[in-house]
């Protein structure tokens, strides 16, 4: 009874062993991925950041009108405002 049950216990561990390493290795597979994905986000983020900022330097000090935009304003007169003395 005792020879039939160690071949037993022995195959069991093995198989536990090899079901943990499977599931590190899917695990270590599916982090990889993630890791990959944020990168490229990170990238492309990066990437129009600076699209951007070198589009904002271009326009810098032009106007542009834009038509049918939003048109309830008031125009009000100009006023100087004059700073306390002390």
């Amino acid at each position: 009874m005792i020879l039939l049950s160690i071949p037993g216990t022995f195959r069991m561990i093995l198989i536990i062993i090899a079901v943990i390493v499977i599931i590190r290795f899917i695990s270590r597979v599916m982090n990889a991925k993630s890791s990959a994905e944020n990168t490229k986000r990170y990238n492309q983020n990066n990437e129009e950041y600076r699209r951007a900022k070198e589009k904002s330097e271009r326009e810098r000090g032009k106007v542009h009108i834009v038509e049918g935009g939003y048109r309830e304003a008031e125009d009000v007169d100009f006023e100087e405002v004059k700073e306390d003395q002390k």
